[in-house]
């Protein structure tokens, strides 16, 4: 791409403009909110888990006392990616277009770039995890993002694997009748079921405490989950005019500008999520950084530039999050 140039900034050289302002959304970060965030120093990290026990069993006189070990949990590897981006312009648009109009701020923009991508692979994460992978559109081309994990499937499915071979786990919102329940009262019972039935490695009982609602912003999931923690706080039914009280406990909203669709909703327990050992990651070797100014002799273009390096991904979801297309039919 060609530097920027007086030309394509004649307001900036215009004295009957007084004022000139820079418009940005200015995102919020998100995404540490519901991805635990580690720091490595290593261009590879690998996980791993080892699991726990069985019960103990009764024992006869003096007859051989039940043996058990624990089992290796599921491995998952994350390769470290560097994203960038720069800003170029001319040496006379810095001096007589952004230095003369005082738009110096050139860093927080290349920050809030970096933060951009972040959330939004991220979010893509979420709304694109019935599959094994999607194709991530960037401003500069597509990219195929892997979505499986340690047991080599995607984030949301009925079939999630078990360490020892045990029966299969699902973290598909269901209520025993109904995959992928709209959120409302009767949703969210039934994520807290689906939550109820989770297993550890061996099968031991291992329920998740759901405590955190993902939802897009300002989609009919957060006005219904905002509707239905009114009615908790009075120990009342959602839109009902039963005189039982409410079954259910409060949780907390994380509403993402980046996700795509409005019915899709999911919850967490942030316990577990959390954690290095459970729940999407956030793995960065290098946190956003604003270069140096480069100045190509040459030309005396100014370069503009910041770059991060991380990688996202998971090991294990199964046990920590459910999620929804909120369809009644997706699994």
């Amino acid at each position: 791409m060609s530097p920027a140039v007086l030309n394509q900034f004649k307001d900036m050289t215009d004295k009957a403009i007084q004022v000139i302002v820079k418009k940005e959304a200015k995102n919020p970060v998100d995404y540490k909110k519901y991805y635990n965030f580690r720091t490595t120093t290593d261009l590879f990290e690998k996980d791993s888990s080892i699991s726990g026990l069985k019960e103990a069993e009764f024992t006869s006189e003096n007859a051989s006392i039940l043996e058990d070990v624990a089992i290796q949990g599921f491995d998952q590897t994350y390769e470290q990616q560097q994203v960038d981006i720069m800003f170029p312009m001319s040496h006379m648009t810095w001096k007589f277009g952004f230095k003369k109009r005082q738009l110096t701020a050139i860093g927080e923009q290349l920050i809030r770039a970096l933060n951009r991508k972040k959330e939004k692979l991220a979010a893509e994460r979420l709304t694109n995890g019935f599959s094994p992978s999607y194709t991530h559109q960037g401003v500069g081309g597509n990219s195929t993002i892997a979505l499986t994990g340690g047991d080599a499937l995607e984030p949301w499915t009925t079939a999630h694997t078990r360490e020892d071979g045990g029966t299969n786990m699902n973290n598909v919102v269901y209520d025993g009748t109904t995959y992928s329940l709209p959120f409302d009262y009767a949703g969210y019972k039934a994520a807290d079921r689906t939550a109820s039935l989770m297993v550890d490695p061996r099968g031991n009982p291992d329920s998740a405490k759901l405590n955190m609602l993902v939802c897009k912003k300002g989609s009919s999931v957060h006005h219904k989950a905002m509707e239905i923690l009114g009615s908790i706080k009075t120990n009342k039914i959602s839109e009902s005019n039963d005189n039982d009280g409410n079954a259910m406990g409060p949780f907390q909203i994380v509403d993402l500008e980046y996700l795509t669709k409005d019915a899709a909703w999911g919850m967490f327990d942030s316990s577990k999520a959390m954690s290095d050992t459970m729940g999407f990651q956030h793995i960065e070797s290098e946190s956003n950084n604003v270069d140096p100014v480069n100045i190509v002799t040459k030309t005396r273009e100014m370069q503009f530039s910041a770059h991060t390096i991380f990688i996202q991904g998971f090991n294990d979801v199964t046990r920590s999050w459910v999620w929804s297309e909120g369809d009644e039919a997706t699994t």
